[in-house]
């Protein structure tokens, strides 16, 4: 197994080549796992699964959430969040479908699963139809932008927002990113949830900012000052460190660990080309707001 960081000076984004996944040994997993949680992204290339594969595979890192309806195709295993414009009958979804627009939220900066009560650890993707141009994705680190924040003109110190809760929303997000898309029986099984603005990750002891596109607001502040401190924040996510775009191949997975890093997907011409990826979600341990912020 051959590891190479793209980003030392960030301590971010690996490549993992010279392995396969589905026969490795326990201390190659563990070598996996440390890697992921030590990087925040990781690149494994050639590794053509099936949904039986991944599972197993992603089941090692723990228990895996369950995906939202909207995320998943009949026949598909359960375990399997599909994004994807292709349908049941395999044929290309036109451009005006329900599915097509709601993942094209996806396409703006957010962590996954940010707006479930426990959020997700590590989200495991693997393409098995990719289009001829675009459809990449790109990641930006989030702990980096924290360790950089006294370099950003801004009158908030991080000792005066460490206890921040915020609430995140997939609906608020998508009403911004994507329209009113969502009906109201879908809207009411999607509450606002509590998540914390800075988290301290439990393997690297480094703190990282926890916004994103579902990020709404400051539980306790004025609305508009707390959404301008967030958009700030955001915007500094993805200018103070480098931004990997990620321009994948067939068969190759990408894990990233959500409690530190955003992504978001570069789009594609979705009237000319098809994509389907499945993506695995490993999730989080407790609430976030109940987790212990450590700053130096």
């Amino acid at each position: 197994m051959k590891l190479e960081i793209i980003y030392p000076n960030q301590k971010f984004f690996a490549h993992i080549s010279n392995v396969d996944i589905t026969k490795i040994s326990n201390k190659e997993f563990n070598k996996i796992q440390s890697i992921i949680e030590t990087y925040g992204v990781t690149v494994i290339k050639d590794q053509p699964l099936n949904d039986e594969q991944q599972i197993k595979f992603s089941k090692k890192f723990g228990k895996l959430e369950t995906p939202l309806k909207k995320d998943i195709l009949k026949g598909i295993a359960p375990e399997i969040t599909r994004i994807s414009n292709v349908g049941l009958n395999n044929k290309k979804l036109e451009i005006k479908h329900e599915k097509v627009i709601y993942d094209r939220g996806n396409n703006h900066w957010h962590s996954d699963s940010s707006f479930k009560h426990i959020p997700a650890k590590f989200s495991i993707l693997s393409a098995r139809e990719i289009p001829k141009e675009g459809g990449g994705t790109e990641f930006i680190d989030a702990s980096h932008a924290l360790e950089t924040w006294h370099l950003n003109n801004n009158k908030y110190n991080l000792k005066n927002i460490k206890e921040c809760i915020c609430k995140h929303s997939l609906v608020y997000s998508r009403m911004i990113n994507t329209g009113d898309i969502f009906d109201k029986n879908f809207k009411a099984e999607m509450p606002f949830v509590k998540q914390r603005l800075i988290r301290t990750h439990p393997f690297t002891k480094r703190n990282a900012f926890f916004a994103g596109s579902h990020c709404s607001h400051i539980i306790g502040w004025n609305i508009e000052e707390s959404r301008e401190l967030i958009k700030n924040i955001n915007k500094w996510i993805i200018n103070a460190g480098e931004i990997a775009s990620h321009k994948w191949s067939n068969n190759e997975i990408v894990i990233w660990d959500n409690r530190r890093v955003q992504h978001r997907g570069t789009g594609f011409n979705e009237a000319k080309y098809r994509r389907i990826m499945h993506r695995t979600t490993v999730a989080g341990d407790i609430e976030s707001y109940k987790e212990k912020v450590i700053l130096n």
